[in-house]
């Protein structure tokens, strides 16, 4: 039997509200809040026997409400907060896009092993850094609890890096901002060594 993994992004945070704040802990909104209780409610009928989440505080709301509904108890993992953006943490997305369009460009224009090894700034996180701290996660968890169906909920860099790690794209330039919605998730089957995408929603790829 294979490890099915749904992988869900957290529901509208204050920080997408203010612009796509790069970093913090902003907490959800109240459509954020609704949102997660609209995801719980799809999942409502969906075998899922544990419920992971990022240890930040987005995440951790959206995934209590589909533990409260699963009846389960909620479970944090650090491997699976957002990338870390370095010294660019606490800008919006309207700064980085002013300011760094050159590096934007670059980032476009590279091949997708390029782009898993981009940096903007070199303190931040690239995608390649982001599946080094994640991987081991997905690792550790099948080996101690294989065949089992589990809903982690997480960040849409998270969630980039595993599209692009499970061959779901040839490019980031099928994924452009704001590709990735609040709430969307992937359902990932495991089997052996190989990962294979069988279901997205809320991932709008070109």
């Amino acid at each position: 039997m294979p490890t099915i993994f749904y992988i869900a992004r957290h529901g509208q945070s204050e920080g997408n509200i203010a612009g796509d704040i790069m970093g913090g802990d902003p907490p959800l909104t109240e459509t954020g809040l609704q949102q997660a209780l609209a995801l719980a409610e799809l999942f409502k009928f969906t075998k899922i026997d544990r419920v992971f989440a990022s240890n930040l505080i987005r995440a951790r709301q959206t995934a209590q409400a589909i533990a409260d509904q699963q009846k389960l108890p909620l479970e944090t993992d650090f491997r699976l907060k957002e990338r870390s953006f370095g010294s660019l943490e606490g800008q919006t997305a309207d700064y980085f896009s002013t300011n760094y369009q050159a590096e934007i460009d670059q980032f476009r224009n590279g091949s997708l092993t390029e782009q898993m090894a981009w940096k903007v700034v070199s303190d931040m996180e690239s995608f390649n850094q982001l599946l080094d701290r994640i991987l081991p996660f997905f690792l550790e968890f099948e080996k101690n609890f294989e065949e089992e169906s589990v809903l982690i909920v997480t960040h849409a860099n998270v969630i980039l890096a595993l599209l692009g790690h499970f061959g779901f794209i040839n490019s980031y330039r099928e994924l452009p901002y704001g590709s990735i919605q609040n709430t969307c998730y992937l359902k990932v089957r495991k089997q052996a060594q190989n990962f294979e995408i069988i279901e997205t929603l809320g991932i709008n790829k070109l």
